[in-house]
């Protein structure tokens, strides 16, 4: 979640860091390939002594050096990233350099790794890093701890948020703590200058983004129902709001997925245990599993794949493929 990941690099930047020393005493390095980190750049700066604060802090985004090793690209296919530089070294070598520069760091620093993934095999460096500091992983919140913090931040402000407006902003936002902040702030600035102190599910739905997952509802009832021409209208809907062909392919086959598990699981406390969505969309998928057999619902889910490998395979453009998916998927439902 890289939301609360800048917020506890925040947090500590504003520990360790006096006041006006930012700019002399925080550095970045940004980059994508363990190849591209100067690794004596990074000893420079780590062996540099603060001068106002308690630490220097480095931040070492993206390094590669944790994740599994990949084939060797040629030098002329990389470009340099700010603070890289090319090292003839051997991926081991580095390795082995970066671990005596971890047992080897003063206390006067304090050097943060921001990783994407981290491959447990690479167990010298992790054993070092949990031997010198901490290693943590900051994954997504549960739906349910993600609506509580809507509520509490609505709270906070003196707004009161109604539990279905706080579940839809929470799946409107599909979890991401990052884009549901920018939308709470939307709603609160909204408030603060209209005077309301009320959040319900319209207010929600007027102004925060448009309800994707609603639409894609919509679109599985018409589609059960055989209603071909309203299930192409609702794309049209949401190719007007500006959602991506490939984007709505994905959320379909998604739910069509969910259908199946909310028809096999059969309780909404297991699906959202099992698939982590909102107890309200835990309900509407066990009720739209009653609409179709499970053997209509794996037909259509295998159209999605079908229609998925076509486009990618150039066989079709994205948007006739997906018109093509809907209009056959509701002659299927209708002929059921």
């Amino acid at each position: 979640e890289s939301f609360l990941i800048d917020k506890l690099v925040g947090s500590i930047r504003e520990l360790i860091l006096a006041p006006g020393s930012e700019s002399f005493e925080s550095v970045t390095f940004s980059g994508n390939a363990a190849s591209r980190l100067s690794l004596d750049r990074l000893r420079s700066e780590l062996m540099t002594p603060p001068f106002l604060s308690r630490c220097k802090l480095i931040v070492v985004r993206g390094s590669g050096f944790f994740a599994a090793s990949e084939k060797k690209t040629s030098d002329s296919a990389e470009t340099e990233s700010e603070g890289a530089a090319p090292d003839a070294k051997s991926a081991k070598g580095r390795q082995q350099e970066l671990l005596q520069l971890i047992e080897q760091m003063p206390d006067s620093a304090c050097l943060i790794f921001v990783e994407e993934k981290v491959d447990r095999r690479q167990k010298a460096l992790i054993q070092a890093i949990e031997k010198k500091g901490v290693l943590a992983e900051i994954g997504q919140e549960q739906p349910a701890l993600l609506r509580q913090w809507v509520e509490v931040e609505s709270r906070q402000r003196g707004f009161a948020i109604e539990a279905l407006a706080a579940e839809s902003l929470v799946d409107r936002c599909d979890n991401s703590m990052q884009v549901l902040w920018q939308e709470m702030n939307k709603i609160f600035l909204y408030l603060s200058y209209s005077g309301l102190k009320h959040i319900d599910r319209a207010l929600v739905g007027q102004l925060s983004l448009p309800d994707l997952r609603g639409n894609i509802f919509d679109m599985t009832d018409a589609i059960s129902r055989g209603h071909t021409s309203r299930a192409l209208e609702l794309l049209d809907l949401l190719l007007g709001q500006k959602e991506p062909v490939q984007l709505i392919s994905f959320m379909l086959a998604r739910h069509f997925r969910q259908l199946i598990c909310a028809k096999d699981l059969g309780r909404s406390d297991a699906l959202v245990r099992e698939l982590k969505v909102m107890p309200f969309v835990a309900n509407r998928l066990l009720q739209q599993a009653k609409l179709m057999t499970i053997e209509r619902m794996e037909q259509i889910y295998g159209l999605c794949f079908a229609t998925d490998l076509a486009v990618k395979t150039g066989q079709l453009p994205e948007r006739t493929a997906l018109e093509m998916l809907l209009v056959t998927a509701a002659s299927a439902a209708k002929s059921a």
